[in-house]
C-alpha cells in the first residue's frame, strides 16, 4: 500500500502527463464484494503509484470487464469498461429516426434491439440545447447519416469492424446539364455551406440557410451504401415551406453569391459520401460519433489538451473518454466522476489522456463530460442496465447520442 508521499509524488506525476508502469502479475486486487484475480496488466496498475486500488471489477460479458480505480490523493474515480475488439463491436445509438432528441445513456443502450446483444453504453457526443440533442458532429447508425461532420474528430466504425479515429469530410457533386456542383455538406447545414438535407435531419432551417434552397425531387429509387448516396433528381424551386424535408425528398442549399447555370425542372445527378480528411478514400462508415479533442496519438499527448477550449474546459470536470491500442485490439471506455470534492473532483484533459495511455491506449478521444458522463452496463445476470458510475447531475442526464458496445462471443 503506498505511503502517502508516495500518493503525492504520484499525483504530480499524472498533472506532469508522465506514464508508469510496473509489472506485478498475480497480486490479489481489493473488490467492493471481497477479493477477486484481476488480469495481470490491470492487477499491476495500484503498484504504478498512480492508482491507489481497482475495485468492483464485473465480468461484463466475454471480451468485456469493468472495474473502477481509485486515487485519494486526487480524489478521483474512474469507471473503465475494458474490450477485446475481437469479442465485442461498437455501434451508435440515437434512439430517434432524426437527428433531434435527447435520452439517458441507459435509454440508449436499452433502445437497442435484442438481436444486437447490447451490453455496455457510454454517452457520446456535446450536443445543442436548441434544437434538443442535436450532435455538434457527425452521427451515423448503421450507414445511416443522421448527422453530418463538422471540422472537429470523429470516431468511427468502418464495415469490417475496425475502429478509427480522425476527421472526416463530406465530399459530394452535383452534375447538371451546364456543369458540376460541388457540395462539402450533409445533413450539417450552414449559410456559407453547399450540400444537402435528408429526412434524417429533421432540424427546421434557418430563416437565412432557407433563401437558397431548392427542392430535389427523386427519379427512382436512390442508392444508398453505407454512408454514400447516389440518384437521380429534378431541381424545383424552394418554397417557404421548404424547411424540414420528408422521404426521399432532398433539400439543397447553395452559399450566397454562388453562380449557379441550372434550370428548374433539369434533371441532375448526386454522388455524395464521407471521406477521411487526409485522402480521397471513401470512408465506408458504418458508424460514428464524436468528441474533441484527440487525447493522445501514437501514445503521446496532443497539443490539443493544452488548447482545446478555455481553461476551464480543459480543466478538472467529469470527463467521459474512449482510447484504443496500437493494435486495434483493444478498447477503453472510461468515465471518471468530478465535482464531488471528498469523492472525486474530476481530471483536466491532460490527466484524462495520461490516464487512457496508462491503461493501454495509443490513440483516445475525448468525449461530452459534466453532468453529462455515463457508463451503463448490462447486468450478466439480470440483463438490466447499471449506472457504474455517480453522475454530477442529481440524476442521469438525457444526451444526444451514445456508443453501445455490442457482445459477438459466447452465447
Amino acid at each position: 500500500m503506498p505511503s502517502e508521499a508516495q500518493r503525492l509524488r504520484a499525483l504530480l506525476i499524472l498533472l506532469a502527463g508522465t506514464t508508469l508502469l510496473a509489472a506485478c502479475a498475480g497480486r490479489r486486487a481489493r473488490t467492493s464484494a471481497g477479493t477477486a484475480t484481476l488480469p495481470a496488466h490491470i492487477d499491476a496498475l495500484p503498484a504504478s503509484g498512480l492508482v491507489d486500488s481497482v475495485v468492483a471489477p464485473l465480468q461484463v460479458a466475454e471480451g468485456a470487464l469493468a472495474y473502477t480505480l481509485v486515487q485519494n490523493a486526487g480524489p478521483w474515480r474512474s469507471s473503465v469498461l475494458e474490450l477485446d475488439l475481437r469479442c465485442t463491436g461498437l455501434v451508435a445509438s440515437k434512439g430517434a429516426e432524426t437527428a433531434v432528441g435527447r435520452r439517458t445513456t441507459s435509454a440508449l443502450l436499452a433502445a437497442q434491439l435484442a438481436a444486437a446483444r447490447a451490453i455496455a453504453a457510454i454517452n457520446a457526443d456535446f450536443f445543442l440545447f436548441a434544437p434538443a440533442g442535436v450532435p455538434t458532429n457527425a452521427h451515423i447508425e448503421h450507414g445511416r447519416v443522421l448527422a453530418g461532420p463538422d471540422s472537429k474528430p470523429v470516431l468511427w466504425v468502418d464495415g469490417q469492424g475496425a475502429v478509427h479515429m480522425d476527421t472526416l469530410r463530406t465530399r459530394g457533386l452535383l452534375r447538371t446539364p451546364s456543369g458540376s456542383l460541388a457540395l462539402n455538406a450533409w445533413n450539417r447545414p450552414a449559410l456559407r455551406s453547399m450540400g444537402i438535407v435528408d429526412a434524417r435531419w429533421g432540424v427546421p432551417l434557418d430563416t437565412a440557410v432557407r433563401r437558397r434552397v431548392y427542392r430535389l425531387n427523386p427519379v427512382g429509387t436512390p442508392d444508398d451504401g453505407p454512408a454514400t448516396r447516389r440518384g437521380r433528381y429534378v431541381l424545383a424551386r424552394g418554397t417557404a415551406r421548404d424547411t424540414l424535408v420528408f422521404g426521399d425528398t432532398l433539400l439543397l442549399h447553395v452559399a450566397p453569391q454562388t453562380t449557379w447555370a441550372v434550370q428548374v425542372g433539369d434533371t441532375l445527378s448526386l454522388d455524395i459520401g464521407l471521406q477521411r480528411l487526409r485522402d480521397s478514400v471513401p470512408a465506408g462508415v458504418m458508424h460514428a460519433v464524436a468528441g474533441r479533442p484527440i487525447l493522445l496519438r501514437d501514445s503521446t499527448l496532443t497539443a490539443d489538451v493544452h488548447s482545446e477550449g478555455n481553461a476551464g474546459f480543459r480543466g478538472p470536470n467529469p470527463r467521459s473518454a474512449f482510447g484504443l491500442s496500437r493494435d486495434g485490439r483493444r478498447a477503453w471506455l472510461v468515465v471518471i466522476d468530478g465535482r464531488q470534492p471528498t469523492r472525486s473532483v474530476g481530471t483536466s484533459l491532460e490527466q484524462t489522456g495520461t490516464l487512457l495511455r496508462l491503461l493501454g491506449a495509443s490513440t483516445a478521444i475525448n468525449l461530452d463530460g459534466g453532468g453529462s458522463s455515463a457508463l451503463v452496463v448490462r447486468d450478466p445476470e439480470t440483463g438490466a442496465g447499471q449506472l457504474r458510475n455517480r453522475p454530477s447531475d442529481p440524476s442521469e442526464r438525457p444526451v444526444g447520442n451514445a456508443l453501445v458496445v455490442t457482445s459477438r462471443c459466447g452465447r
